[in-house]
C-alpha cells in the first residue's frame, strides 16, 4: 500500500488514529464496475444481507450495499482477500450516516442469548411484513466460528451497509481507489466529467474535466486507438464498384457506436470534440483485435 497521507488518518477525536477511520469505502472487482457506478451515479444493492434475509416476507428489505470502514493505510487487505475488489469509492462516514442511513454490522454469535432474541423477534414478525425487527436484521449477522459446519466470520471487514440502492451526487465522493499493479492508491482530484480511469500514470488521476482538457482528448484518441482501427490501418479493401469497405475478419461500425462501446456516457462538448477529431480520419471503423492479416 502506498504512503498514506496524514491528513487521511483517523477520525474526528483521533487524527492520528491508524487504527480508526473516517471513511467508508465501496470496493468493486474491476475498473468496469467502478466506472459503471461512477457514470450512472447508484451503488445496486443487488444482493439480500442480514440476519432476516430467508424470511420471504421481508427479503426485499434486506438487499444492501456493502462498505467498510477499514483505514486507507490497510486497505490492501481488503483488496488482496480471497475475493479481490482493487478499484473503489471512498465516501465521509458521517455523511452517508446523515444523509442514506449507513449503519455498522452488528455481528452475534450464533447461539448467544442476544441472537437467541433477534431469532424469537423474526419468527414473531414471519407474518408481519410492518414488524420493527425488519428494520435492524439487514444490519445483523450471526458469527459462526471458522471451525464451524457452517462458518460465518467477516468481522475483519468491518462492514457497515446501505439499505436498498445507493443513490449518491458527484460532491458525494471524496476518494478514489485505483488498482496499481494490484496495490490500492488513493486518488484525491476527482473530475466526474469522463469517466474512466488511467492507472498508470504517476501521479495516477481521475482523468477528466475541463481542467486538463486538452490532456484529456489526447489520452482519449490513445485508448480509442488502442481498440480502433481504420478501414486502411486494418487492411479492409475499398470495392470501387459499390463504393464500400469489405472487411472479412472483424466488424466494421460507425463513428457513433465506436465512441459509444469505448468511453460509454459523457458531456457533450467533450463527445464533439472526439467525434471532430476522429471523423477526420473515417467514418467507419474496424476493431484492432480482428484486424486483416
Amino acid at each position: 500500500m502506498e504512503r498514506v497521507e496524514r491528513h487521511l488518518l483517523g477520525t474526528h477525536q483521533h487524527r492520528d488514529a491508524r487504527d480508526l477511520s473516517r471513511w467508508l469505502v465501496h470496493l468493486t472487482r474491476s475498473e468496469d464496475e467502478l466506472i459503471s457506478i461512477l457514470r450512472t451515479g447508484c451503488i445496486e444493492a443487488r444482493t439480500p444481507f442480514g440476519a432476516g434475509k430467508a424470511f420471504s416476507i421481508a427479503a426485499d428489505r434486506h438487499h444492501s450495499v456493502c462498505l467498510t470502514e477499514t483505514p486507507l493505510s490497510e486497505l490492501e487487505r481488503m483488496t488482496k482477500s480471497e475475493d479481490p475488489r482493487p478499484w473503489g469509492i471512498v465516501f465521509d462516514k458521517e455523511h452517508l450516516r446523515k444523509k442514506f442511513g449507513a449503519q455498522p454490522v452488528w455481528y452475534l454469535s450464533d447461539g448467544s442469548p442476544e441472537f437467541g432474541a433477534v431469532n424469537a423477534a423474526m419468527q414473531a414478525g414471519e407474518k408481519d411484513p410492518d414488524a420493527p425487527i425488519w428494520s435492524l436484521t439487514p444490519f445483523i449477522e450471526n458469527v459462526r466460528s471458522i471451525g464451524s459446519q457452517y462458518p460465518n466470520d467477516w468481522r475483519w471487514e468491518r462492514e457497515w451497509r446501505v439499505r436498498g440502492d445507493l443513490f449518491f451526487e458527484p460532491n458525494d465522493v471524496k476518494r478514489i481507489i485505483l488498482d496499481s499493479g494490484g496495490t490500492p492508491k488513493i486518488l484525491e482530484e476527482i473530475d466526474m466529467w469522463v469517466p474512466w480511469a488511467i492507472p498508470g500514470e504517476q501521479p495516477a488521476t481521475w482523468s477528466g474535466g475541463y481542467p486538463r482538457w486538452e490532456d484529456n482528448v489526447e489520452r482519449m484518441l490513445v485508448r480509442f486507438n488502442s481498440q480502433y482501427l481504420t478501414p486502411d490501418e486494418a487492411g479492409a479493401f475499398w470495392d470501387k464498384e459499390d463504393g464500400v469497405y469489405l472487411y472479412l475478419h472483424g466488424e466494421m461500425v460507425d463513428l457513433d457506436e465506436a465512441i459509444d462501446e469505448v468511453f460509454g456516457e459523457m458531456s457533450a462538448a467533450l463527445r464533439d470534440e472526439l467525434y471532430d477529431e476522429l471523423s477526420s480520419r473515417s467514418d467507419m471503423w474496424c476493431r484492432a483485435d480482428a484486424p486483416l492479416g
